[in-house]
């Protein structure tokens, strides 16, 4: 039975790398390499390709960004996180400073696990615009099973899907609070970097593409 479930979960990863992604988008991802990415301030492994599946070990982490930038874009990709898995999206972000800061972070958090328990503030759930827009809670699966994503920047649009259901839909010209403007310089960027920040934690990653839009 082992080796059936082994055998299953390759074939899972090889078809996930495989698949033609849907009209419009471009595949980020070849399933084998990380051709097509940059990683910087890169901690142990960095990020490693598994059976088709993009990985930052609990060993790993940095910044993997895109080699090239975009502006408006609906990016999408599946992730499965294990109990404590911290990571995030960095959009219109430099390759260095932090990119939730001098860009934008959408949280990727295993946000209901006991490490975290009492210690996170609402903008810091899982499909928050970090420390900005909180995104709305109930829609993550459980921990181990794969989840869907899309982030949609358009203008000074940021929308986040996760499952289906629309967890923030957020206007950046409405965040008027001078402090956090100060704070995060990065919301006035108009384009930069598309990548996973890791935390040294396991976070697997599959079908990542985009489509750009005008």
């Amino acid at each position: 039975m082992k080796m059936k479930r082994a055998v299953a979960f390759i074939l899972a990863g090889a078809f996930a790398a495989c698949a033609e992604p849907e009209p419009g988008f471009r595949s980020l991802f070849d399933g084998k390499s990380l051709k097509g990415w940059q990683i910087s301030g890169k901690k142990g492994e960095g990020y490693v390709a598994e059976n088709g599946i993009l990985v930052c070990p609990k060993t790993g982490g940095g910044n993997l960004f895109t080699d090239r930038q975009y502006s408006n874009f609906v990016f999408r990709f599946e992730f499965r996180l294990e109990e404590g898995s911290n990571n995030g999206v960095g959009i219109r972000a430099p390759l260095e400073g932090d990119a939730a800061y001098q860009g934008m972070e959408i949280q990727i958090l295993d946000d209901g696990a006991p490490v975290y328990k009492g210690r996170l503030k609402p903008a810091q759930y899982h499909g928050s615009i970090y420390d900005v827009v909180a995104a709305k809670q109930g829609f993550k699966k459980k921990t181990g099973e794969w989840n869907s994503q899309e982030i949609k920047a358009e203008g000074r649009r940021i929308t986040v899907t996760l499952n289906g259901a629309v967890i923030v839909d957020a206007d950046l010209d409405t965040v008027k609070d001078p402090e956090i403007l100060k704070k995060h310089p990065g919301l006035g960027r108009a384009s930069g970097y598309l990548g996973f920040l890791g935390h040294g934690t396991r976070v697997e990653i599959r079908n990542i593409r985009i489509r750009e839009l005008p």
